[in-house]
């Protein structure tokens, strides 16, 4: 298995991947010089091969300005001349893979030097890119490719890292902090003196947020928000207009550190039944954050809790209010126990789809000259109020 590198990016400006790249593989062709009978400054190597293309760099040294012809067993002849300072370097190409030669003849040598090189046909490797956008990191990791192999990662023309596959061509290597936005990776492989396969893929990397739970506390009149995001990041809370929702600590941001985050957001003022949330990010990453997306929620305001005496006599009160359609009502005394009606059982209604109710209690079973009305939903307590009636 490869081992593992890493690459920090701390202000790259946006942008797992998965992609192919090829493997390759050479043997790099021997080193000749010029015989005793030759000019003393020539000399002729093979310097690099691209296997695939087969193409066979020759260079060498020798006498400024002389004219050196190249002439491949399977292949077009080439000429040069050596520069001013004394070096040469032309490209030959063959023909098919296997072992091939070249005679390299220089106008100030008295005979040809052969040189020989084999190419071969290499193999197709793979690479994957695995990418957590939530802890902000990509790994690319590549299989099948050359043992040995140098590899060169770039993430938007900039250079990650140059690494080398281990002896089974494998090998892996993790960005930390990757910006959001679209990025494009280029994974170069090199080996026998040149660069054998270069392939560019382009990837998005987005600040995926999620809302996990949405809970409403009309008791303590707050709307908590919790989920998962990216870490690094900031978010604010507003409504449709992009007004801000207020939170309940006075803050303005709430910061993703660990992947996870919370809010409190203070109640809405009376009237409001249902507030629209959109949670904004903000990449942290910045020296002012940068607003890279948002997920949108909501919330349901339940409705208060009212209550009013409709009539009182000694025998007979009438109370009426509203509270949260579907609610179950409950009434205690002055003693605060709970207010029953004439078989002892607790009076417990529902709230009506119309959210009034209307309810007609025996003041004869209750203690004190007060009453308090409650009303409890699926979530729990919506709220209360206490009434006197005498």
């Amino acid at each position: 298995m490869a081992a593992m590198q890493n690459t920090r990016i701390s202000d790259l400006n946006q942008r797992t991947w998965l992609g192919g790249v090829v493997a390759l593989a050479v043997v790099l062709g021997s080193l000749a010089t010029a015989a005793p009978a030759q000019a003393a400054s020539f000399s002729a190597r093979v310097g690099a091969i691209v296997h695939n293309a087969g193409e066979v760099t020759i260079t060498g040294t020798g006498d400024a300005g002389d004219l050196v012809s190249i002439s491949p067993s399977d292949g077009e002849p080439v000429d040069t001349r050596v520069k001013p300072d004394g070096s040469w370097r032309v490209k030959a190409h063959v023909d098919g893979f296997g072992d091939h030669t070249f005679e390299v003849a220089a106008s100030g040598a008295s005979r040809p030097t052969t040189l020989h090189a084999t190419t071969r046909r290499v193999a197709e490797g793979i690479v994957g890119v695995v990418r957590d956008e939530r802890q902000r990191w990509a790994t690319v990791n590549g299989t099948g490719l050359e043992p040995r192999a140098r590899i060169d990662v770039e993430l938007d023309g900039v250079l990650m890292t140059t690494t080398a596959t281990d002896r089974d061509g494998a090998f892996a290597h993790r960005i930390n902090g990757v910006p959001f936005g679209t990025h494009r990776v280029t994974v170069t492989e090199r080996f026998d003196g040149a660069e054998q396969f270069r392939r560019n893929v382009n990837f998005p990397f987005e600040p995926y947020t999620i809302v996990d739970e949405v809970r409403v506390d009309p008791i303590a009149r707050v709307v908590h928000l919790q989920g998962t995001g990216p870490i690094t990041t900031e978010m604010r809370f507003v409504d449709e207009s992009g007004a801000p929702w207020s939170l309940t600590d006075g803050q303005d941001w709430v910061t993703n550190t660990d992947g996870t985050w919370s809010a409190d957001l203070a109640y809405p003022a009376p009237g409001v039944r249902f507030m629209g949330i959109i949670a904004q990010v903000y990449d942290a990453m910045y020296e002012t954050p940068r607003f890279v997306g948002s997920t949108t929620t909501g919330a349901t305001i339940p409705f208060p809790v009212t209550a009013t005496v409709a009539k009182s006599t000694p025998k007979q009160l009438v109370l009426t209010g509203s509270a949260e359609p579907g609610a179950r009502l409950s009434f205690t005394d002055a003693d605060g126990s709970p207010v029953t009606d004439d078989d002892g059982n607790a009076v417990e209604p529902s709230v009506p789809g119309s959210s009034e109710w209307r309810v007609t209690l025996d003041p004869r079973r209750m203690t004190g000259g007060t009453v308090t009305v409650s009303a409890t939903g699926d979530d729990g307590p919506l709220g209360s109020v206490t009434l006197t009636y005498r």
